[in-house]
């Protein structure tokens, strides 16, 4: 029996290694970590009407790290790339003149890296691999004010996962997002392979 089993993921494999072949013309293909990381080309993303381009290599590093979280959590079906949190603020006014037919506001946006909802809770995937941690403090800073703004159009609470390289980095987060008090957990890529 084992024996055919090891027959048949041949097969696959050879299945799979055939469909690479034939998209050849459609993707580009470059190394990242001793490991084959294949996107679409321009003539590929014609073909199947996507607009969504990888800019450079480092931002392959966060796609692949993205798809590590999203295996992660077993491919949620409601997951969103690129998800934005907005909502309009309505300026605290100072003056007692009030001009009719304007109305001062300003829009408050985060972009996470993902979202998705498991469990009552939108969790909110926040990528970290190469961002200053000064670039970090804003955005928990800006999770701070938008998220008490939008959760009342949220179909659950919100949780903020941040996933980092190095337990450094981890430590400083979750202090700046528990003196935030916003909920949170906060991993190491290595805490989830």
């Amino acid at each position: 029996m084992r024996h055919l089993q090891t027959i048949h993921s041949l097969g696959s494999y050879r299945n799979a290694c055939r469909v690479v072949r034939q998209l050849i013309p459609y993707t580009n293909q470059v190394y990242q970590e001793k490991e084959k990381v294949i996107y679409l080309n321009k003539k590929g993303r014609d073909l199947v009407g996507s607009e969504n381009e990888v800019n450079g290599i480092s931002m392959l590093k966060h796609y692949t790290l993205r798809n590590e979280v999203y295996l992660h959590f077993n491919q949620p079906i409601d997951w969103k790339n690129e998800y934005t949190l907005e909502t309009t603020v309505e300026p605290q006014r100072n003056v007692d003149i009030v001009i009719q037919g304007i109305k001062p506001a300003s829009k408050r946006k985060v972009v996470a890296d993902a979202c998705f909802t498991r469990n009552g809770y939108v969790n909110i995937i926040e990528i970290d691999n190469t961002r200053d941690m000064a670039d970090n403090r804003k955005k928990v800073q800006n999770y701070a004010e938008i998220l008490p703004l939008v959760r009342k159009n949220l179909p659950g609470s919100p949780l903020l996962l941040f996933f980092t390289t190095t337990e450094n980095r981890k430590q400083k987060l979750s202090t700046w997002l528990s003196e935030k008090g916003l909920p949170h957990k906060v991993m190491t890529y290595a805490e989830i392979n």
